[in-house]
C-alpha cells in the first residue's frame, strides 16, 4: 500500500532509455500527451484466419487502464473475467482488402451493416503515423473542427490522473513501449477506404450508456451563449467517450438531443467540447464549449479560482460543518498517473516542512448546510433507504481535485450513500499507516471497493463562472421531503381527470426520458435480457400508426423470428432500449421517434427520412 501510494511516474520519464527512445522515434512531444490516452485490455487472437497479428500487438494490459469513475464492476483485486466491452481485436488488414466496413466485418465476424453501425459509434481504430508537434497541438489547442473529429475528443482519464487498475507494481519498460505505440491508433468515425496492411482495432461489442437519451428532455438545457454551453448531465454517463463509444457521452448526446448549436460567427458546431470532468456516477452541472477558444477560457478561470461549484451530497452520517483542509498525494492525482490505487486517500495531517509539501496537493471544501432528510423508497430509483437516517449536505468545492468530494467525506467517516469506492474505507487517512494495524486495515478494505454501478448520492449542484449562472434540476433521491425527481408529477398527474382517448389514442402509454412511447399488451415472466445476450424477438412495423395500411416489415409474416443481440447497436436504437427492459414473454406497442430509429436519413425506399416508427414486438426468448 506504502509502495504504491509514493509511487512517481516522473521516474520512469527521466529513464535514459526512455528518453532516447522517444529521440530517436520522434515521439518526444507526445510524451507529454502519452499518459492523457485511454487503453483497454486486447484479445490476442482474430476472429477470421485470413487476419494475422501484428508483431507488436501482443495482448495490451496498460497500467492506466479504465478511470475508475466510468469503469465497471472492478477492483484492485478483483480477477473475474472481464466484461466483453472491454475486450478488442487487433489485426492487419489483408491485400485486396481496401473497405473498412469489409476488413471490420471479417475482424469481429459480422455483417457488413453491422460494421458500418461499429465503426460510426467509434468502436473502430486504425494505426497512423507518428504523433507530430502540430498533431499534440491540435489535441489541447485545436479550434479546428475537423482536428476536433479527427482525434475524437480525448478518451477517458484526460487530464484526471485516474487509476483503476489491478496492479499496484511500477510500469515495465516494455509496457511503456507498448503504451507508446498505441499513440499512433486514431478513432475513424466513417465508412471509408483503408490501406492492406494497416493495422487496426475494434471493439465488437461497444459498451453503451442508455441514461444519455435523458437529454431528450430540453430541460436539461440550463444554458447557453455564443461560447459556452451548460447541461444538467445524468448520473451514470461518461463526460468524455468511451473507446468503444464515441456517441453515447456528455459532447456526443448533448449535439445529437438538443442541437444544432452555433457559433458566434453563425457556423454550425458539429460536436461541443468538454471543460471539465464529472465522475459517471454523478448526475448534475457539465459545462461545454463551441469551440476551442472557449475550453481554453475555461481553463485559465480554473486556474485563477474564479469558478464556484456547489454539490449536494448525501451520507447516512451528519457531515462536520465549517471548512475541511486535507492533503492528497500528488503523484495519486497528477495526470497520467499509473499504479496506485482506484480511490483517493487523504491525509488530515499537513506536511511537515515546505519541502514536503511539494508532494503533496491541498484539498479545500466547506459544508456550509447539513440537514436530515428523507428518501422515498417507490419513487423509481432503486434506492432502499432501510431505517437509517440521511443527511443531505450542501457543499462549497474550493479546490477541485479528482474524487475530492467522495475522498474527503469518507475520510471523515461520513461516506456518500451507494460510492461502493470509498465506503470499505470510511475512515481511514494516510496518516494512519504509520500503524501497522491499520495499514493492515486498510490492505482489507481495498478488496473490498467497488467501482459504483448506480448513480451515487453526489450531485454537481451549480455552477458559476464569467456572468454564467446554472442550477441542476433535483437529484436522483428527491428533494429531501420523500419525493424524487418526477414523484410529485406523477401524483399529480394521477389525480387528474382520465384521459379522453378520442383526443389523444395513445394516452395510456408510458413516455421514457428519450421520447420512446410504449404499452405492455401482454405481461412476460421471463428474466430480463443483459447487454450483449443474444435474444428471439417477433415484430411488425408500420408507418402512420398501428394496423395502417403502410405495414412496411412483419417477422411473423415471414414465419421467421429475429435474433440479435441486445445493447450492442445491431437493430435502432430504440429497440435496443425497449428490449433492454422487457421480459421473456412479453409483449408491447412501442412509438419510436426518428432519432431512435432511422433519423432524417430514412431506410431506403421504405422509410423515409424523419419518420415516427409503430411496432408491435414480442420477446420470445433470451439465448
Amino acid at each position: 500500500m506504502k509502495q504504491a501510494i509514493a509511487h512517481n511516474h516522473s521516474k520512469m520519464l527521466c529513464h535514459p532509455l526512455v528518453t532516447k527512445l522517444l529521440w530517436l522515434s520522434n515521439l518526444t512531444i507526445a510524451a507529454t500527451a502519452f499518459s492523457t490516452l485511454h487503453y483497454r485490455r486486447c484479445t490476442r487472437s482474430v476472429c477470421n484466419p485470413l487476419f494475422q497479428k501484428s508483431a507488436d500487438q501482443e495482448e495490451i494490459i496498460s497500467s492506466s487502464s479504465a478511470s475508475a469513475d466510468i469503469m465497471d464492476d472492478e477492483t484492485a483485486t478483483d480477477t473475474r473475467q472481464k466484461p466483453l466491452w472491454m475486450k478488442c481485436i487487433n489485426a492487419v488488414v489483408p491485400a485486396k482488402v481496401t473497405a473498412l466496413n469489409e476488413a471490420v466485418a471479417m475482424v469481429a465476424n459480422v455483417s457488413r451493416e453491422e460494421a458500418n453501425n461499429l465503426i460510426e459509434m467509434g468502436a473502430v481504430w486504425a494505426k497512423m503515423d507518428l504523433l507530430t508537434d502540430d498533431d499534440v497541438i491540435d489535441q489541447y489547442y485545436g479550434t479546428d473542427y475537423s482536428a476536433n473529429i479527427q482525434y475524437a475528443d480525448f478518451p477517458s482519464g484526460w487530464g484526471s490522473g485516474d487509476s483503476g487498475l489491478e496492479e499496484e507494481e511500477e510500469e515495465s519498460f516494455e509496457d511503456y513501449v507498448e503504451r507508446q505505440m498505441s499513440l499512433r491508433y486514431r478513432r475513424i468515425l466513417t465508412p471509408s477506404t483503408i490501406a492492406p496492411g494497416t493495422d487496426i482495432r475494434v471493439y465488437p461489442h461497444p459498451r453503451r450508456f442508455p441514461s444519455c437519451y435523458e437529454f431528450a428532455d430540453q430541460n436539461r438545457l440550463l444554458y447557453e451563449d455564443t461560447t459556452f454551453i451548460v447541461v444538467d448531465k445524468p448520473p451514470m454517463l461518461p463526460t468524455q467517450p468511451e473507446p468503444s463509444n464515441y456517441e453515447e457521452c456528455c459532447p456526443g448526446c448533448v449535439n445529437l438531443l438538443m442541437g444544432p448549436f452555433t457559433t458566434i460567427e453563425g457556423h454550425q458546431v458539429q460536436r461541443p467540447l468538454i471543460c471539465h470532468r464529472v465522475d459517471s456516477c454523478v448526475g448534475g452541472c457539465v459545462v461545454l464549449s463551441k469551440d476551442g477558444n472557449g475550453q481554453k477560457v475555461f481553463t485559465d478561470l480554473q486556474r485563477q479560482r474564479k469558478i464556484k461549484k456547489l454539490y449536494k451530497a448525501v451520507t447516512t452520517e451528519p457531515v462536520p460543518l465549517g471548512m475541511h483542509v486535507h492533503w492528497m498525494w500528488k503523484s495519486l492525482n497528477s495526470r497520467g498517473q499509473v499504479g496506485g490505487t482506484p480511490c483517493q486517500f487523504v491525509s488530515h495531517v499537513p506536511p511537515v516542512s515546505r519541502k514536503k509539501a511539494k508532494s503533496w496537493i491541498r484539498c479545500v471544501l466547506e459544508v456550509v448546510e447539513c440537514k436530515p432528510i428523507s428518501i422515498d423508497k417507490s419513487a423509481g430509483h432503486g434506492y432502499d433507504p432501510g431505517d437509517k437516517q440521511h443527511y443531505q449536505s450542501t457543499i462549497r468545492l474550493v479546490t477541485g481535485r479528482k474524487h475530492q468530494v467522495r475522498a474527503q467525506l469518507a475520510s471523515l467517516g461520513c461516506p456518500l450513500i451507494r460510492d461502493t469506492l470509498y465506503e470499505a474505507i470510511a475512515g481511514l487517512t494516510l496518516e494512519k499507516l504509520e500503524e501497522e494495524a491499520s495499514e493492515e486495515m486498510m490492505d482489507e478494505a481495498m478488496k473490498k471497493v467497488r467501482v459504483p454501478t448506480e448513480p451515487i448520492g453526489l450531485q454537481a449542484h451549480a455552477i458559476l463562472f464569467a456572468g454564467v449562472k446554472a442550477k441542476a434540476g433535483t437529484p436522483w433521491w428527491g428533494d429531501g421531503g420523500g419525493d424524487a425527481m418526477g414523484a410529485s408529477i406523477y401524483k399529480a398527474a394521477s389525480k387528474a381527470a382520465p384521459a379522453d382517448h378520442k383526443a389523444d389514442p395513445y394516452a395510456d402509454y408510458k413516455t421514457t426520458a428519450s421520447g420512446m412511447k410504449y404499452f405492455i399488451t401482454k405481461e412476460g415472466d421471463g428474466a430480463i435480457p443483459s447487454t450483449g445476450q443474444a435474444v428471439k424477438a417477433h415484430y411488425t412495423g408500420w408507418l402512420d400508426g398501428f394496423d395502417s395500411p403502410k405495414k412496411f416489415d412483419s417477422s411473423r409474416t415471414q414465419g421467421k423470428p429475429i435474433i440479435f443481440k441486445v445493447g450492442t447497436g445491431q437493430v435502432i436504437r430504440g429497440w435496443d432500449e425497449s428490449f433492454s427492459t422487457m421480459k421473456v414473454g412479453e409483449r408491447r406497442k412501442i412509438i419510436l421517434p426518428s432519432r431512435l430509429a432511422y433519423g432524417d436519413k430514412g431506410a431506403g425506399a421504405i422509410i423515409p427520412g424523419g419518420a415516427t416508427l409503430y411496432f408491435d414486438v414480442e420477446l420470445l426468448g433470451a439465448l
